[in-house]
């Protein structure tokens, strides 16, 4: 890489003795200051707007940014200890320096996607959102970059509650101490040590399914969630790579946190830059000669539709040993299009592995092991019928569902039935989780926290069967749908009808209502036909493969045009919200006519 400390091959080589022996931190703010103070030129991470050059930032130059950015706070939003602070800002050191300097404030960060994130025709949703995590977090302050500060100041100007908007970029009119025990008078002191109880992050939840809702963290439920992670991938010359955002608990936790714990090089990419430009991806994996990147599945399919070989002209990923697949239902067919396309550049067979967690448990729940993802092919019948997971035959009448892997140490893993009660093995059933990664709860939310927290055990909503030990998950609990008695889940049917030709990239979903006390399946599509002749064949394409893979239709079928699936900012379909949307006959409608643009 192509900047001081950066350069091609050299990544490796740059740790110190030492650093990757000293002792792991208890706290978020000990992974900073302990590497700060003992190898403070060493570079910590890297940071590229372009996938070819980088710049290196030093655990000192981290530290001290955080400091400062306390300072800042202290003198101006002053917060109490404990309180909320929003978190706007992209990519950068900004967002880095402003995390660690909230938590050294005394605050509690709380990540939220900037606006650049959110469509133009979605800026009304987005002000909802930040206002509406601003009350319920009871946070009075936004620290952002100066880029966002005018967009943030409007979204606030009219919020019920007072939000100060605070330039983390601006010049700070008092000097303030730089010293992490000095006091940044009038504020309090800023510090470099916590409370490993203490919360340490509220991480809002995409809001897929709900309404977003705060999961509050503590350090240790942070760090024990690094600690196995890190134990799971991370060795003394890993190299990590990601351009997943960090307001995102993926990107957060799993990317940024995960690396500075465990003291691995880290190169950090714009999202947007993945989005126009994939093939940077792979060209920044072969340039650092990184060893460990992760994605959501999307991403796979993304990049070998969008990544021409010959722009890969003398990149290798010969030295790729585990990546991430997770965020997202796994998609076999895709990890296998990915190590297909791209095996000539030295990808390995076996290194993409599927992942299962969520924010409530901090974030990594299991990992699948090392080498080709599990398939399990079960019978359909039984599945729908009884919620068994029989074994089968590949077959007109079977499903597919890949294994995210056992449980990771220290994270126990039960399926439960509606009595709380442990499923036999291949029987599906609520996925439940304990360990000391799990939340403290939902931030101001005892009610929700209660139904989360049952027994021991949180009830993560999602459903799934055990075999051999490894998870298979089917699908959200409040997602599935009931037709005639029968159990369907619907990332099975998007997913077959996904592949008709004419609707958009990951631009199905499905979801039941009941109209005058019967069950209805709704399928809504986006598409960007317009020609009347078109759309009929289109339609008439969906029902026949619902049909021929569900032996039924949907009741009602939706087409829209790009963009009339409202989903969350990190591209989640907002199943509950589309609904309520039909329910509400406020879909927008594909307007036929004449002209077709060429279809995704």
């Amino acid at each position: 890489m192509a900047s001081p400390g950066a350069t091609e091959g050299s990544w490796g080589a740059q740790r110190p003795p030492g650093l990757w022996e000293a002792p792991r931190a208890s706290t978020l703010l000990e992974i900073l200051s302990g590497p700060a103070a003992r190898y403070p030129d060493h570079p910590a991470l890297f940071l590229s707007a372009d996938g070819r050059t980088a710049d290196a930032l030093t655990w000192s130059a981290l530290w001290q940014g955080a400091l400062a950015q306390a300072a800042r706070l202290a003198a101006t939003a002053r917060p109490a200890a404990g309180e909320p602070v929003l978190l706007v800002a992209p990519t950068s050191a900004a967002f880095m320096t402003g995390f660690f300097g909230i938590l050294a404030a005394g605050g509690v960060p709380v990540p939220v996607a900037p606006p650049a994130s959110v469509k133009l025709t979605r800026l009304d949703w987005y002000r909802g959102l930040i206002t509406g995590i601003a009350a319920d977090a009871h946070a009075s302050t936004v620290l952002t970059t100066s880029r966002y500060v005018p967009a943030l100041q409007a979204c606030v100007a009219d919020a019920a509650r007072p939000l100060q908007v605070l330039d983390a970029e601006g010049s700070l009119e008092a000097e303030a101490p730089l010293d992490a025990e000095a006091p940044a008078a009038p504020g309090p002191s800023l510090r470099s040590r916590a409370d490993p109880g203490a919360l340490a992050l509220i991480q809002y939840t995409s809001g897929s399914t709900s309404r977003p809702k705060g999961v509050a963290l503590t350090h240790a439920n942070v760090v024990a969630n690094m600690s196995i992670i890190a134990g799971a991938i991370a060795r003394e010359d890993s190299i990590g790579v990601s351009w997943l955002p960090l307001y995102h608990d993926m990107g957060l936790i799993g990317a940024l946190l995960t690396a500075l714990y465990s003291r691995v090089p880290l190169l950090l990419m714009p999202t947007a830059l993945f989005i126009k430009e994939p093939a940077t991806w792979l060209r920044a994996i072969g340039l650092c000669r990184g060893t460990i990147t992760l994605a959501p599945n999307f991403a796979f399919g993304h990049v070998v539709r969008h990544a021409p070989i010959e722009e890969l002209a003398g990149v290798s990923l010969a030295s790729l040993r585990t990546v991430l697949n997770g965020a997202e239902p796994v998609d076999a067919a895709a990890i296998a299009a990915f190590e297909e396309k791209f095996a000539g550049l030295g990808l390995r067979r076996g290194v993409v592995r599927p992942v299962y967690g969520l924010a409530e448990s901090a974030l990594a729940v299991t990992f699948a092991d090392e080498g080709d993802p599990v398939v399990d092919v079960v019978d359909a019948e039984a599945l729908e019928g009884t919620g068994r997971a029989v074994p089968a035959v590949q077959g007109p009448r079977t499903r597919r569902f890949v294994s995210v892997g056992p449980p990771l140490p220290t994270q126990d893993l039960r399926i439960l039935d509606p009595d709380d009660r442990p499923c036999p093995e291949r029987v599906v059933g609520e996925v439940g989780v304990r360990g000391p990664s799990v939340m403290e709860g939902y931030y101001r939310r005892p009610d929700e926290t209660r139904d989360a927290l049952r027994g021991g055990w949180l009830h993560t909503g999602d459903l799934g069967y055990l075999a051999d030990g490894r998870l298979y998950l089917t699908s959200r609990l409040k997602d599935v749908i009931i037709r005639r008695g029968r159990n369907y889940y619907p990332a099975d049917i998007e997913m077959a009808i996904a592949a008709a030709d004419g609707v958009l990239r990951a631009g199905v979903v499905v979801f039941g209502v009941v109209i005058g006390g019967e069950d209805r399946v709704v399928v809504v599509a986006e598409t960007k036909l317009r020609d009347p002749s078109l759309l009929d064949v289109l339609s008439r394409a969906i029902r026949e493969r619902c049909h021929a893979a569900f032996l039924f239709g949907p009741d009602d079928l939706r087409l829209v045009p790009a963009g009339g699936i409202p989903r969350t900012t990190s591209g989640k379909v907002r199943r509950t919200e589309c609904r309520q949307l039909y329910l509400a006959d406020a879909l927008p409608a594909v307007s036929p006519r004449g002209d077709e643009p060429s279809s995704d």
